[in-house]
């Protein structure tokens, strides 16, 4: 559960309960794109293609249910340089024939320790989430959400994804994606692509 009050969100993870900045004077922009009508994969391809020129600099966090983008795949081969980068996946969509073949190659460029493949935390199934947040060197932060699956027929369906540039809303997602990527590491550790 996340509850705003003021310039803090406190998320509740059922296991603890953490305070993020999430202070909306810092958003410099948001926009929404509409699949297949935008083209969801040019706009987040580019950002994390200049996130990954600067790379070590830049801190990567990502939770992904469909994973078939071999693009951004790439991209975040470079943001993995950054030991700090968080890599999520979920167990039941990494198994898949197109999916687990990317993944497998990903985490062959990652530290243990930057990638997980698991289940949400109290239902034990799928990690649903879909979301990319970028925090900038420069104190800016960037982050896409939506329903969008990072895979080519994602392009073809009804999605949409938001693309905020906001350090607030970047470190909430880093947090909240990076606590839950602590409890898959904790609780499912064993999973391998």
């Amino acid at each position: 559960m996340l509850k705003l009050f003021g310039p803090t969100a406190t998320i509740d993870m059922g296991y603890g309960r953490m305070e993020v900045a999430q202070d909306t004077t810092d958003l410099q922009s948001w926009d929404v794109y509409f699949a297949p009508e935008d083209d969801i994969h040019a706009i987040v391809l580019a950002e994390l293609q200049k996130a990954a020129a600067l790379a070590p600099k830049v801190e990567c966090y990502s939770s992904q249910y469909g994973f078939t983008d071999q693009d951004v795949a790439d991209c975040f081969k470079a943001l993995g340089k950054n030991l700090n980068s968080r890599f999520l996946f979920d167990k039941t969509q990494e198994a898949g024939t197109k999916e687990r073949p990317i993944v497998q190659d990903l985490v062959t460029n990652l530290q243990d320790t930057q990638w997980a493949v698991g289940t949400s935390s109290k239902a034990h199934q799928i990690l649903h989430t879909k979301a990319i947040s970028l925090l900038h060197p420069d104190g800016t932060g960037w982050t896409v959400t939506g329903s969008f699956n990072l895979s080519a027929s994602a392009e073809q369906q009804f999605n949409i994804v938001d693309v905020t540039r906001s350090r607030s809303r970047a470190q909430l997602f880093a947090v909240k994606i990076g606590a839950m990527f602590d409890w898959v590491k904790t609780n499912e550790g064993q999973n391998k692509p």
